[in-house]
């Protein structure tokens, strides 16, 4: 999972939740750690799962340079509803930009953690 899935995936977690930013939470390539427990998403068997699956993608749209009002037409055309994409688009609108920034800092994090390792070849220096 790319670093700013993984960030966005946390953040709608606490959203959707109501995680507060002191508890520890993380996105693995497996499912998302709160409390030292593992959770699976499965948006296709559960509703509050789509929730922050579709959340999460919008967040990453955004970030990419999707205006809101067109995030909120996506969501209407997929056919979630006009009240859910109301509410997406109602709580990307309120995020701070400070929160963004954070977001961002927070996908920064996660691209440490998902780096490509770097592989050199050595030569034996010498005889053995």
């Amino acid at each position: 999972m790319q670093a700013d899935n993984r960030a966005c995936v946390e953040w709608a977690c606490r959203v959707v939740y109501g995680i507060s930013p002191e508890t520890e939470i993380y996105v693995r390539r497996d499912g998302v750690v709160v409390w030292d427990h593992l959770f699976k998403i499965a948006p296709s068997s559960n509703a509050t799962d789509a929730s922050i699956a579709a959340l999460a993608q919008m967040m990453k749209l955004h970030l990419g340079g999707t205006g809101f009002a067109k995030l909120r037409n996506d969501l209407i055309q997929s056919g979630v509803g006009e009240h859910f994409a109301n509410r997406v688009h109602d709580h990307l609108v309120d995020v701070s930009v400070e929160e963004w920034g954070r977001l961002r800092d927070r996908i920064r994090w996660y691209g440490d953690d998902n780096g490509t390792p770097i592989f050199v070849t050595t030569k034996a220096s010498g005889g053995s």
